[in-house]
């Protein structure tokens, strides 16, 4: 069944999937079955939170369990089974609970609200495992998180949130949003009602950090700056107290520092920071950003005292190391720090050197810069969190819900876990602006990151079992290793990063050589959709690889490696697909859905990675034949030409069903829909174009050649 776009929001706001229930299946020993015959007791007067969960577990043992079991506020006397919610004020830990599994007595107790409703989140994820509401006996388990926060922005939309969405996040885990603000009204959203988020928020037991996109135009040492920011800073804190923490990142929170490294000024240089000759003080860990960060500190602390202030280091972590440990030396003792995980590490792959430049899986991490400033926070006892992207989602590939290599991710989780016990890490951001999506990866994370949980490869093993089933979770596990494998065999350089893999196989394959009917064409902005954020005009559609003098080769010989290795690449993704292919025919009907899904998906992944192949090829080719003097190798040229194309064509017209089977595929918060069913279409007549025309043309004029 195909679906329209925008259709996978609607699954968003469902947040119990019917008929997970196995009726094959009977308890075991030591297992103790929920009947209809049990009653979930709140205690009296819950607050509103607990009852909404508690109204949840009710409702998810309908849906998923085929059970109705009723919900109350007292004990009932004689009730052959009850489900007890209490608190615990002897847990320390926010959001932990004790479990307790009895015949005919189940106890959750929270150390408040929020550990009482992940207890209950607990008690279904339990039963959605076991595929039947039984549970094991068991006595006084406790299990907290180990992360807080663990932060998302929004996969529904830039800065879109609704009640559903937020609930079905707090059933992974996740206990803070992330929310753009371009102005005290406005998100990259428009105008905004960030009381009303905040409220919608805490309802589902998370907290709201505000990203800050605000203009910060004067020194902290000018007449005025404390009233300014106070205006800026200050009245955040005053319109919305609930607000627990804001994000500050080097790009976004500029000031016109003194710092001579910069431009000292964000109104003069090229667009986007980044000049000639200087850095703007954005791309630099300026001298002056601790007394820029101490009057901000100051005007927010004096409207909330125990805001969390975060200042984000993206943008500077090329730096010497020695500028960027200067600034955790000085920066406030209040100020919490957070480092990239993975980014700008050379990494020796394909018998080449490539470089981690923005959010990518196929480097596990810690990177080199996240430990030095790990190291560095942890020596001053700096409150340390770091972007972690572990809701799934990275620019390996943008338009896809998650990149689903979870082998890979297992190593992340495990850096996060050795970077906890090492240096303190606490808090996670754990998606950027393409959000989060419900996944294998999210669910897996959710456990990695709680207490008490199986390893990750037993995990690994029963969500395979229960995602297609025991019988063939082995084959399943292998095709995510052999994805994991292909992750870690590619590490995307930037021009795949902001070029195919950024859209996938809707990547246009541009004619070199310069035909007068397309010259200007050449400056194309990537077709999107009205509204996004971004759109297409964070695509480079004109392809070529970007020098790099830090360590890696030339471009053009990084390249052919390149070229030489993805066919290896691709056939693992095939490898994969065709592991869960053969599962799925043994599927019962309930679970084909989402499997059909994941199929897609590996789908989709392979013919991105055939559309990067292809595009180094078409790179390669064009630069010799733009250069090329002599007739006859020209025509070669163009002939290869003309096959590359022929092998996209093929390649797009295969991706086509698959963002029908799954709308999710090709979309992106910040650029809306880059790689559905329109922009497929589009990218076959752009090449057909190229083809019917540009390469025609260009032979008819070597006719011109004067002897």
């Amino acid at each position: 069944m195909s679906e329209q776009s925008y259709d996978f929001r609607k699954n968003l706001e469902i947040i119990h999937k019917k008929d997970r229930r196995d009726m094959a299946l009977m308890p075991e020993c030591g297992e103790v079955e929920i009947t209809a015959s049990y009653k979930i007791i709140t205690g009296k007067s819950p607050s509103p939170l607990v009852e909404r969960a508690a109204a949840d577990l009710k409702e998810f043992l309908g849906v998923s369990m085929g059970l109705t079991v009723p919900l109350g506020s007292e004990n009932p006397a004689g009730a052959e089974g009850v489900i007890l919610l209490e608190k615990d004020p002897s847990l320390e830990t926010p959001s932990s609970f004790i479990l307790n599994v009895a015949p005919g007595k189940i106890t959750l107790s929270g150390a408040d609200d929020r550990g009482i409703a992940q207890g209950i989140f607990h008690l279904e994820d339990l039963m959605k495992l076991r595929e039947a509401p039984f549970l094991k006996i068991c006595e006084n388990v406790l299990r907290k998180p180990l992360f807080s926060p663990r932060m998302i922005h929004s996969g529904i939309g830039m800065d879109l949130f609704n009640e559903n969405y937020l609930w079905n996040a707090a059933h992974y885990g996740y206990d803070a949003i992330l929310i753009y603000m371009k102005s005290l009204e406005e998100s990259h959203n428009g105008k905004t009602d960030f009381s009303a988020l905040i409220q919608q928020a805490e309802a589902a037991g998370m907290d709201v950090y505000l990203y800050s996109a605000l203009r910060n135009e004067m020194h902290p040492s000018e007449p005025g700056a404390e009233a300014f920011y106070d205006n800026l800073y200050g009245e955040i804190f005053r319109r919305y107290p609930k607000v627990k923490g804001i994000i500050f990142v080097g790009e976004s929170c500029q000031f016109p520092s003194h710092d001579p490294h910069t431009t000292m000024t964000i109104k003069r240089g090229a667009s986007y920071g980044i000049p000639a000759t200087k850095p703007s003080p954005g791309w630099w860990p300026c001298s002056d950003f601790p007394e820029f960060f101490a009057l901000l500190s100051k005007v927010i602390r004096k409207e909330k005292p125990d805001a969390d202030i975060v200042l984000w280091t993206y943008n500077w972590g090329s730096v010497p190391e020695e500028d960027r440990v200067k600034l955790l030396e000085k920066i406030g003792q209040d100020i919490t720090v957070e480092a990239t995980f993975e980014m700008y590490d050379n990494i020796r792959v394909l018998s080449t050197a490539e470089r981690v430049l923005d959010y990518s899986i196929s480097n596990p991490g810690p990177g080199k810069y996240f430990r030095s400033e790990g190291a560095a926070a942890a020596k001053r006892n700096l409150k340390l969190y770091t972007m972690s992207n572990t809701a799934g989602r990275t620019w390996d590939c943008g338009v896809v819900p998650y990149i689903p290599c979870p082998q890979q991710w297992i190593k992340r989780f495990r850096g996060l876990h050795e970077c906890r016990e090492k240096w303190n890490l606490s808090g996670l951001m754990e998606s950027h602006h393409y959000g989060w999506q419900p996944s294998i990866i999210s669910e897996l994370a959710k456990w990695s990151f709680w207490s008490g949980s199986p390893t990750e490869e037993e995990m690994l093993s029963l969500l395979a079992a229960r995602e297609f089933t025991g019988e063939t979770a082995a084959d399943v596990v292998e095709a995510w290793n052999q994805w994991s494998m292909a992750v870690s065999e590619f590490i995307t350089p930037i021009e795949d990063q902001y070029g195919p893999c950024r859209v996938g196989p809707a990547y246009p394959f541009i004619f070199s050589p310069d035909i007068l009917r397309t010259m200007h064409g050449k400056f194309m902005k990537f077709p999107s959709y009205p509204g996004a954020h971004f759109g297409g005009n964070i695509v480079t559609a004109w392809y070529r690889p970007v020098e790099d003098s830090r360590g890696l080769e030339i471009g053009v010989r990084r390249t052919l490696k390149e070229i030489r290795a993805l066919p290896g690449i691709i056939g693992r993704w095939q490898k994969g697909v065709d592991l869960l292919e053969k599962a799925f025919e043994t599927l019962p009907e309930r679970k084909k859905e989402s499997a059909r899904k994941m199929i897609a998906l590996g789908k989709f992944m392979r013919n991105t990675m055939k559309t990067v192949l292809h595009i180094k090829k078409w790179w390669y080719a064009n630069s010799r034949l733009v250069l090329e003097t002599e007739e006859e190798r020209a025509m070669l040229l163009l002939a290869e030409l003309e096959a590359i194309l022929q092998e996209e064509i093929a390649n797009v017209k295969d991706t086509m069903p698959r963002v029908e089977t799954d709308s999710a595929l090709g979309f992106e918060p910040s650029m809306d829909y880059m790689t559905d069913q329109w922009h497929l279409e589009w990218k076959l007549r752009q090449v057909e174009a190229v083809l019917k025309y540009d390469i025609p043309t260009y032979r008819e004029a070597w006719k011109n050649n004067l002897p």
